[in-house]
């Protein structure tokens, strides 16, 4: 919090903090290493809103095409781990992507949006996550559909 004074009187100014994450996503990240010219990067800004906190994410890709979902795992890097927050999922509106050079997806996560192990719990338990180095972003496409990039979130 910053006081300021103006004519006087003082002003009251909150400053608020944002603490940034990034994945930087290719091939060469999946746990059997794809080839692949896809990349991308995800970016995850968590925000406090109100009394609660949320995660802001934007997701970037680069050489991709029929992208089929994009989610949060649990698991270190050269580890699998189970599915802990969607970040695309097409299956829900419609079929896979064509060509992807750019914004694939962006939106926010709150602790309703959370599944797998974290199921019920807040986001402070995926950040701590983060924090650690057990989480990492997968994406999917119709030609490697267990993951095509990965990159671990820190």
């Amino acid at each position: 919090m910053i006081v300021v004074a103006t004519a006087g009187l003082p002003t009251t100014i909150f400053a608020q903090q944002y603490t940034i994450f990034a994945a930087y996503l290719s091939g060469s990240n999946e746990v059997h290493p794809v080839t692949t010219a896809g990349s991308g990067i995800a970016i995850f800004q968590l925000v406090a809103v109100g009394h609660q906190q949320i995660i802001s994410y934007q997701l970037n890709l680069e050489n991709m095409t029929g992208v089929t979902g994009a989610h949060v795992h649990s698991g270190k890097q050269g580890e699998n781990g189970p599915l802990v927050a969607d970040l695309f999922n097409p299956s829900m509106g419609g079929p896979p992507t064509g060509a992807i050079n750019g914004q694939l997806t962006k939106g926010s996560l709150t602790s309703s949006d959370l599944t797998g192990p974290l199921a019920g719990q807040q986001i402070s338990a995926l950040v701590n996550m983060i924090r650690s180095g057990e989480a990492y972003v997968n994406v999917l496409t119709t030609q490697n559909q267990k993951g095509e990039v990965r990159g671990q979130i820190s």
